[in-house]
């Protein structure tokens, strides 16, 4: 649940930062993929809904669902009410289990599901064939897939034309990797690179190195992690881009390097990549929770402010279609929890456990049996409530 991810950041910073907006817990499901979307509403029952062209809601075939279906899986081991979290990539996803195992369900093309290499197959929830139980946290890229155990380590597995896994090759992957860190306290997943940052603050990067995201070099990829060099910096959580990098550090100060063809990093560079980490002096109050996909990034800020910059094409920052005129613009409201971006759009979470809404929404990833575009935030209109009223008081 999101509660865990929540805890994880309180845990890294907690002595540090004013975390009045994740003060409380709120025991919500809600992720988003590409174009999709899994939530578990305030009866306990799982929904799915939006894009499934490649069989990622688990349905078992490729029928859309522009409003929320309940989940029924196809697979006799999975019991719904043992998930811990669920974690979505482009087009395929995966759910943790409460005793640490995975279940992965979609397009399997690079192979994140291992079930072999047929782009064609539609894959409905199959148990990745990972021995360690104790995963607490897993990162998709595009196509790649990181896990994080209880222990500190990582493996990971997928799409590895760059190195992205990490393991020492190129080479097409059939097994999880057991990669060569140990202290891991969190991970990320880039479009075609990986993250981890480690309890001394080291942060190691691995994969494709386009935008300079992992070093200055000529290197255009690394086959195993690297020390990214980030001067001072003292990380306290991570998150990654299509080709970006993000750290928030132990004041709650964000920093942001990388790709920059559509002011991701919040600052126009005629469209070239930002080399050294830019501290975002524009924002008033310390960060507190993030979330990047692809080309966009949202952050919630300690006074519940949500915040968001970069690719604005389909509405997703809230503001209309209109460019963003500043390096950060605010997005209403001010008591936010949580923010999941999908390719194009978004969901944050208020502290009433209303779900708002804007962006494309092409497949009917909000759920609300339309394929309207929100280019300013609404309200969800799906009859969904994430929680119970008495968990918002």
């Amino acid at each position: 649940m999101k509660t865990m991810r929540i805890e994880l950041i309180a845990l890294l910073i907690v002595c540090l930062l004013p975390l009045a907006a994740l003060a409380e817990e709120y025991p919500f499901l809600l992720t988003a993929g590409g174009s999709f979307a899994y939530c578990r509403d305030d009866q306990g029952t799982l929904l799915v809904y939006g894009d499934n062209q490649f069989g990622q809601l688990g349905k078992g075939g490729k029928a859309q669902s522009k409003k929320p279906a309940v989940f029924k899986s196809k697979n006799a081991e999975i019991d719904v009410s043992e998930i811990q979290d669920i974690y979505a990539g482009c087009d395929y996803s995966f759910f943790l289990m409460k005793d640490g195992s995975i279940y992965g369900v979609g397009n399997n093309a690079y192979n994140p599901l291992l079930a072999g290499f047929n782009r064609s197959r539609i894959v409905t929830h199959v148990r990745i064939p990972l021995e360690d139980r104790t995963i607490v946290k897993m990162a998709c890229g595009f196509g790649q897939v990181l896990a994080l155990n209880e222990a500190g380590e990582v493996w990971a597995w997928g799409r590895n034309s760059d190195g992205q896994v990490g393991n020492g090759s190129t080479k097409r992957i059939t097994a999880p990797q057991k990669l060569n860190l140990t202290g891991i306290v969190d991970i990320a997943a880039g479009g075609k690179f990986s993250l981890a940052l480690d309890k001394d603050g080291v942060l190691w990067g691995w994969g494709k190195n386009e935008s300079h995201q992992l070093s200055n070099g000529k290197e255009k990829y690394f086959t195993t992690p690297i020390k990214v060099d980030i001067g001072d910096i003292r990380p306290a959580f991570i998150d990654a881009g299509g080709e970006t990098v993000s750290v928030v550090d132990t004041e709650g100060r964000l920093w942001m390097w990388g790709r920059n063809d559509v002011q991701q990093i919040g600052i126009d560079t005629n469209k070239q990549p930002v080399l050294e980490p830019r501290l975002f002096e524009e924002l008033p109050a310390p960060v507190v929770f993030m979330d990047s996909y692809n080309s966009q990034t949202y952050v919630i800020l300690s006074d519940g402010s949500l915040w968001g910059w970069g690719n604005n094409r389909s509405g997703q920052l809230g503001l209309g279609k209109k460019t963003v005129g500043s390096p950060v613009s605010m997005i209403w409201p001010s008591d936010v929890i949580y923010v999941t971006s999908f390719d194009v759009s978004m969901n944050c979470v208020l502290k009433d456990g209303t779900v708002l809404a804007c962006g494309s929404n092409k497949f009917g990833q909000f759920g609300n049996g339309k394929v309207t575009d929100f280019h300013m935030p609404q309200i969800q209109e799906n009859g969904m409530k994430l929680f119970r009223a008495e968990t918002a008081e």
